[in-house]
């Protein structure tokens, strides 16, 4: 059995989900370097801005089903350009606590101009997805 996370607030452009949670664990779907509030993407400040973003975005979606960054175990980051993976380690490390999560990248083409897209499996802190009320 598995619940599907999903929201007017967790947007997604195709037929999938934002998150579902299983087996006390929580899949979440690749999130972009995107503005929730204006939808811009990329967002502006450069590719760390962007990154910071898509790992931001990816956290309202762990919080949302009851986890987050701090219980991420595993990261497949797709991203557009070589030169940008000192920029992802740098945010990474400062991002993720030691020891950080297992990480898997792939250099791909990304549409609307972004540059990153970061997806995670993470441990469900809180199996009801409720924050706080299973304490």
């Amino acid at each position: 059995m598995y619940d599907v996370i999903s929201g007017d607030d967790l947007p997604v452009l195709g037929p999938y989900s934002p998150a579902v949670r299983a087996g006390g664990l929580v899949f979440v779907s690749a999130q972009a370097g995107i503005d929730p509030l204006t939808g811009d993407a990329p967002v502006t400040g450069g590719f760390e801005a962007e990154c910071r973003q898509a790992l931001t975005n990816l956290g309202r979606v762990l919080e949302r089903a009851g986890s987050d960054l701090r219980h991420v175990v595993r990261t497949t980051v797709f991203y557009t350009d070589l030169t940008d993976m000192p920029a992802i380690n740098a945010v990474f490390a400062d991002v993720f606590a030691a020891p950080p999560p297992a990480r898997s990248s792939a250099l791909v083409g990304l549409p609307g101009g972004r540059r990153i897209s970061i997806d995670a499996i993470a441990v469900a802190i809180y199996p009801d997805g409720l924050r706080g009320e299973t304490d």
